[in-house]
């Protein structure tokens, strides 16, 4: 048999499938090899024994429980061995640290110039050539291609449009003189808001001053003269709203709009109407959105030249709006291209406020879940551009992936960087028992200022209410009485000032908190403090005890000598 047979294949991933602690005979028990052992002194009586085990791909460090040390002092469990994992225990810290400890091992059998057993099927060397499992797993997602992962998409999908023929380039124009031979006029109407408006996923319509375009089932456009209906239609489903609008002209060529491999197919169909109104003036007027706006010199450019458009993060949606709105097929797999290689966790709430903006539910879904997915490396830069209604549907994705105390500190840094926009409602939603269980010790306190604020604001009182964010953060806040509350007030009252900035508070957070919350914090922190201390009484009753037995034990051995 060889000796890699004897090793369970991928064992090492078994250890780290999933956090907790694994016992008993339904969970997987590897058989894997130690290679490697060394000693961490704990403290002056004890001594805490690392080992990396390998399954001959994978290697992992852990921790050996200390009541197996004694199997390494004595020789017992040393390297090379082949050991079956029975008890084990996976989890990860707040700083993100991985640690294994094992405290149930069976030894499968021992080196050749180790022990006694001489078989044939012993390990006496290092078997197969094992990397860290960690390293591997970081260096995998550093790669991952996040536009890849979180898209499926067929370029050609829901395409409308016909590549046309070629034709040779003209020079468009800004502002009130026409360049030679221009013959069209496109009034550009920038949309500047003056509210925050809630978002409707609703039919889109395109829209010029008196013309309205809408898709047919065989993806030609037909424009009806005299229809007023635009943007303002949608004001129903937002806020009652004012803005102010910022027109730009810019003067074309229609055959150049209309034909060849750039062609717009929505000038190429305007243009074969002639009764429209428009012919009168020879003047289209469109309103678009602030970004849109600003990006369509850019979309004249790729139209009259041989320009590449340079896209970005804030301008890429836009761009992939207008070539879909004016029919430009080639333009828009450039754009989606590069959405798809730019789209990450850093660039996902910049995408998904334009998405929301355009209407793009593709985008949109594919930003929320990727949010949702990987929130714990989301930086307080991003949390900025994430409105309240953006970030609600982050915390209802199923795709949501965080550990409960890490959350906690996400929704405090939200809280702190969009000051009083964020409502109890969406506070509760966010901190939920079942999202959010337990609150890490250093946003205990703040988080509980928040939620206090946010009851007084929305007029009720939840303290008597079980398992809400408030009973949460007490409940931390006692927990962790020495850091939250003992440790400041003695940095305060002490007059050494090094001494108070070791302790580190230059003040006293609770202090902030209502009275009566103050009142609650101390006296269960006092009810705590109480058990801990009849806790050490009792633990030093056992230990003079023991000392005593000691003592006497030796006089009678010493007796007994004499």
């Amino acid at each position: 048999m060889s000796s890699s047979s004897l090793l369970t294949t991928n064992g090492i991933l078994d250890l780290i499938e999933s956090e907790g602690i694994k016992s008993g005979k339904h969970v997987k028990q590897p058989i894997l090899q130690i290679i490697n052992i060394r000693r961490v002194p704990a403290n002056a009586l004890t001594d805490v024994y690392w080992a990396i085990l390998s399954d001959g791909m994978y290697s992992i460090e852990v921790v050996i429980s200390t009541h197996l040390s004694h199997l390494v002092q004595s020789g017992q469990l040393e390297e090379y061995n082949i050991v079956k994992v029975k008890t084990y225990q996976y989890n990860v810290t707040d700083d993100n640290i991985h640690i294994v400890s094992v405290s149930e091992i069976e030894i499968c059998e021992e080196n050749d110039d180790g022990g006694n057993n001489n078989n044939s099927n012993t390990a006496a060397a290092l078997i197969g050539n094992p990397v860290s499992i960690l390293d591997t797993l970081q260096k995998q997602n550093s790669a991952k291609n996040d536009g890849v992962h979180y898209f499926n998409l067929e370029e050609d999908e829901e395409w409308d449009y016909d590549v046309g023929d070629g034709d040779e380039p003209l020079t468009w124009s800004e502002g009130e003189e026409p360049n030679t031979f221009c013959d069209w006029k496109i009034e550009v109407e920038r949309i500047v808001h003056h509210y925050h408006h809630h978002h409707h996923h609703h039919e889109q319509e395109s829209t010029t001053s008196n013309i309205t375009t809408t898709a047919t089932k065989d993806n030609k456009y037909h424009y009806k003269q005299g229809d007023k209906r635009g943007k303002e239609n949608n004001s129903k489903n937002d806020e009652k709203c004012t803005y102010k609008s910022d027109v730009k002209c810019y003067h074309v060529h229609k055959a150049i709009l209309s034909v060849g491999p750039r062609r717009s197919e929505y000038f190429a169909a305007l243009f074969k109407q002639s009764h429209l109104s428009e012919f009168a003036t020879s003047t289209s007027r469109i309103q678009l959105e602030p970004s849109a706006a600003d990006s369509f010199p850019a979309l004249l450019d790729y139209i009259y030249t041989e320009k590449k458009i340079k896209f970005n993060t804030k301008n890429a949606t836009a761009i992939r709006h207008l070539a879909h709105y004016f029919g430009m097929r080639p333009l828009w797999k450039q754009a989606s291209a590069f959405i798809r290689g730019d789209f990450s966790v850093e660039t996902a709430a910049t995408y998904l406020t334009e998405a929301m903006l355009y209407h793009d539910e593709k985008l949109e879904l594919a930003s929320i879940d990727i949010l949702a997915e990987r929130i714990e490396e989301i930086s307080r830069r991003t949390l900025t551009k994430l409105s309240p209604s953006s970030f609600e549907r982050m915390f209802a994705s199923p795709r949501l992936k965080c550990r409960s105390r890490k959350l906690s500190e996400i929704v405090l840094k939200y809280c702190q960087t969009q000051g009083g926009s964020v409502d109890m409602s969406l506070l509760m939603k966010c901190t939920r028992s079942e999202v959010m269980p337990s609150v890490s010790r250093k946003a205990a306190l703040p988080l509980l200022k928040v939620a206090v604020a946010g009851e007084e604001r929305a007029g009720f009182n939840l303290s008597d209410t079980d398992n809400v964010l408030r009973a949460r953060c007490v409940e931390t806040c006692v927990e962790e009485w020495k850091e939250t509350l003992a440790k400041p007030l003695l940095a305060l009252e002490c007059r050494d000032k090094n001494i108070s900035r070791i302790l580190g508070a230059s003040s006293l957070e609770h202090w902030d908190l209502p009275l009566a919350i103050q009142v609650e914090l101390l006296e269960k922190a006092l009810c705590a403090a109480k058990v801990e201390l009849d806790d050490v009484k009792a633990e030093l009753l056992f230990r003079e005890e023991q000392v005593v037995d000691l003592m006497k034990k030796g006089k009678t051995s010493r007796k007994s000598f004499e």
